[in-house]
């Protein structure tokens, strides 16, 4: 037993550094994760900014709202994509 107890004296320090590098990686994965949410939502508000201006071509809606449908965002919005999408489906065909 005071085998065991001088090793884990001698090697607090170890133990100390381990646990310091372990909570380093995990506040820097929280951050970049924080990073990726706020991305998320930034396109996901630039997306709709496209997709609800009518000064913008057809063409250029579409194309957004078949990124922002293919994220699997449900909201109003993509009921106006569906339209949009529709809207240059006939403009195509013509």
């Amino acid at each position: 037993m005071k085998k065991i107890l001088n090793k884990i004296k001698d090697s607090w320090q170890w133990i100390t550094l381990f646990i310091t590098i372990i909570c380093g990686f995990w506040t820097i994965f929280k951050y970049f994760d924080n990073q990726n949410d706020e991305m998320a939502k930034t396109i996901q508000m630039a997306e709709k900014s496209i997709i609800w201006n009518e000064n913008i071509p057809v063409i250029e809606r579409a194309s957004v709202c078949d990124d922002y449908l293919a994220r699997g965002y449900n909201s109003y919005t993509k009921k106006l994509c569906e339209n949009v999408i529709l809207q240059d489906d006939r403009l195509a065909k013509k």
